[in-house]
C-alpha cells in the first residue's frame, strides 16, 4: 500500500485511454476532521489517490474522465480485492446461518457482515448483520448466495452459492489479496465549484482544489 504521507510521490504513470478535459484537472486534498488525502487528476487522464480514515489507508491509480458534472475513476491496473475462502460448509437447521472466519494476521476477531440473495429473487442482494456469536439475522429461510463483507473497508467477497433447503454454519478463512488497493470502476464524484463531493463509508468526503 502506498502510505499518505508520500501519496504525491508515485510511480511513473499508466498511459491514459484518452486525454481528459483539464476543466477539472489539478491537485485536491481532503481537509476533514479524522480524515486525510488526496487526489491528483492530471490533464493527461491519469489519477494517483490516497486517503486515511481511522483505521482505513487505501490509495489507487488509474484514469479519469469529466463529464461535464462529474469526474470519473478507473483504476488501472485493476487491484485483486480481498476475498474469503470457503474452508467448511456443516449442515445446521434450516433458517439459520453462522460464519467463522481465520483473519490470519489481521487483528479482527467477529464475523463479517454479508450481502445475501434469497431463492425467488436471485440477483437482489440484502444487507444482514452478524451478531457477536456470527449468527446471521435472516429475512427469508431460503438463502441461496452469501458475500461477506470486509471490516472497515466494506468490499465484497466472491459469491459462496449455498442450499436454500437447509442452514449452514460456514468456517472461512480471509484471503487480504491487495487489501488497501481500491478497486475503482467509474465511480463518480460531483463537481461543485472547485470541490470534488464523493459518498463513501457513509460520508460525504470534499477534495477541495489547492493547485490547477
Amino acid at each position: 500500500m502506498i502510505g499518505l504521507g508520500a501519496w504525491l510521490i508515485f510511480g511513473a504513470a499508466a498511459a491514459p485511454a484518452a486525454p481528459a478535459p483539464a476543466s477539472a484537472a489539478g491537485l485536491y486534498e481532503i481537509r476533514q476532521m479524522e480524515m486525510a488525502g488526496g487526489l491528483e487528476l492530471q490533464p493527461s487522464g491519469h489519477f494517483r489517490y490516497a486517503f486515511t480514515y481511522g483505521a482505513v489507508d487505501e490509495s489507487a491509480e488509474g484514469d479519469w474522465t469529466f463529464d461535464g458534472a462529474e469526474v470519473h475513476l478507473t483504476s488501472r491496473p485493476m487491484p485483486k480485492e480481498p476475498t474469503f475462502a470457503l474452508v467448511r460448509d456443516t449442515p445446521a437447521p434450516k433458517c439459520t446461518l453462522s460464519i467463522s472466519v481465520d483473519w490470519g494476521r489481521f487483528g479482527w476477531s467477529s464475523a463479517p457482515d454479508v450481502l445475501v440473495a434469497y431463492a425467488g429473487s436471485p440477483k437482489e442482494l440484502h444487507y444482514a448483520q452478524a451478531d457477536e456469536n456470527g449468527t446471521v439475522h435472516l429475512e427469508n429461510c431460503a438463502v441461496t448466495t452469501v458475500m461477506p463483507l470486509v471490516p472497515m473497508f466494506n468490499t465484497a467477497g466472491e459469491p459462496l452459492n449455498l442450499s436454500p433447503t437447509s442452514g449452514h454454519k460456514l468456517t472461512l478463512r480471509f484471503v487480504p489479496n491487495q487489501l488497501g488497493h481500491v478497486a475503482f470502476r467509474g465511480d463518480p464524484l460531483k463537481l461543485d465549484g472547485s470541490t470534488l463531493i464523493w459518498e463513501r463509508f457513509d460520508a460525504e468526503i470534499r477534495f477541495l482544489r489547492v493547485r490547477p
